[in-house]
């Protein structure tokens, strides 16, 4: 659900019809744009951003006195000390565009996702030459599809 285009889409189960040997299996499961009435999510359309809640220590490791991190610093955002800041929040204020959830003390990103309507994986996976549908279904807001490699 995070390829953007249709052309990525299709290169992705060509890619998986490819890597997975002939008779083997494929299982696919994608955000669904119809969502249950008691989901937290609901979705305006089928681009969205959407919150990801990052752990700061998943980010980066801060540089201990005398290591060196092995990203060159250009590519690095800068983690400079402040005083009553903690990691998540400093490390929030180094990335373009995120956000810093005090309650939780995560930094919050948001991510590009693409919310399938009922029958679109379905679509796209015929137009892919030796893969075969073999179930198609609906489980807690996601849209799943069996396949089989020709």
């Amino acid at each position: 659900h995070h390829l953007s285009t249709e052309g990525r889409r299709i290169r992705c189960l060509t890619e998986l019809r490819r890597i997975v040997k002939c008779g083997g299996l494929i299982n696919v499961q994608a955000w669904a744009l119809e969502q249950e009435n008691d989901s937290k999510r609901k979705f305006h359309g089928t681009d969205v951003l959407v919150p990801f809640n990052a752990q700061p220590k998943y980010l980066q490791t801060l540089e201990k006195k005398g290591e060196r991190s092995s990203e060159p610093e250009s590519v690095r955002p800068a983690v400079t000390e402040s005083k009553g800041k903690g990691v998540a929040e400093m490390m929030a204020e180094q990335y373009n565009g995120v956000e810093f959830d005090s309650k939780k003390n995560l930094v919050v990103f948001q991510r590009y996702c693409h919310m399938y309507r009922r029958g679109e994986l379905e679509s796209l996976c015929e137009q892919v030459t030796g893969l075969e549908v073999l179930e198609s279904s609906y489980e807690k807001g996601n849209h799943v599809v069996l396949l089989r490699v020709l």
